[in-house]
């Protein structure tokens, strides 16, 4: 008993895709409309604006020194609750909370910042310098300059507890922001994402269906790859 193998012809595979194109532009305008309707609320466009600290060397470099340690050491109390809750108190608006703060300042730091204001610390900054980098992202520009400010207040007072001396200090204030995130930009690439996926999958599911297609159309499957002979063929009748 002779078995057909599975066997994919490209050829009809793209006969199969035009054939069902109609199909195909269907899937993938339902697909557009379902991420429409999901995205119909796009959001608000989104603004960051970073303000950095730095260990001064306005008093000894030992202090400098230790104060660069322990904002290694103690990077973790930049996005703590309590240095949240005093930028909060800091701001001073009834509707930012401390945990509006925290989930809105993201902390970094970096061992070789470069900005305009490098000509400060190059006076005392080594290899093992850190600055730390508070920026913060909320819907309204003035709001994420004034939280990354005073994070990074808040930060060096922070500090200066721990320290038990000043050597913290902010080195560069929020002021000026950009927008990290359009929200009219973002909600139509995942509109397209979702016709994209309708369109491969429609796609995808035409050509499974050609290949399992167990139908024979020409001499070739008929015989079996050519292992059955053929002795004749009926030709196409035409009037």
């Amino acid at each position: 008993m002779f078995k057909n193998e599975l066997e994919i012809d490209v050829g009809r595979c793209m006969g199969a895709l035009l054939k069902k194109r109609k199909f195909i532009v269907l899937i993938t305008i339902l697909f557009f409309v379902a991420g429409l309707g999901l995205t119909l609320n796009v959001g608000e466009d989104q603004y960051t604006a970073t303000a950095t600290v730095y260990a001064a060397a306005d008093g000894s470099y030992a202090d400098a020194t230790n104060a660069v340690t322990a904002m290694n050491a103690y990077l973790n109390v930049a996005n703590s609750y309590k240095v949240s809750q005093r930028a909060a108190l800091i701001i001073g608006r009834s509707d930012i909370s401390a945990s509006d703060v925290q989930s809105a300042v993201n902390v970094s730091s970096s061992a070789n910042k470069t900005s305009s204001s490098s000509s400060a610390i190059s006076n005392f900054m080594n290899s093992s310098a850190t600055i730390i980098l508070f920026s913060a992202t909320t819907d309204d520009p003035a709001l994420s300059m004034e939280m990354a400010d005073a994070m990074a207040q808040s930060y060096a007072i922070e500090m200066e507890e721990i320290l038990k001396n000043d050597s913290v200090k902010t080195l560069d204030n929020a002021y000026t922001y950009s927008k990290t995130l359009d929200a009219s930009k973002s909600a139509w690439k995942k509109r397209f994402i979702f016709m994209g996926i309708g369109l491969l999958l429609a796609c995808g599911l035409v050509v499974v269906c050609e290949i399992f297609d167990r139908k024979v159309r020409t001499v070739r499957e008929a015989s079996v790859r050519d292992e059955i002979p053929v002795i004749g063929l009926i030709p196409d009748f035409k009037e």
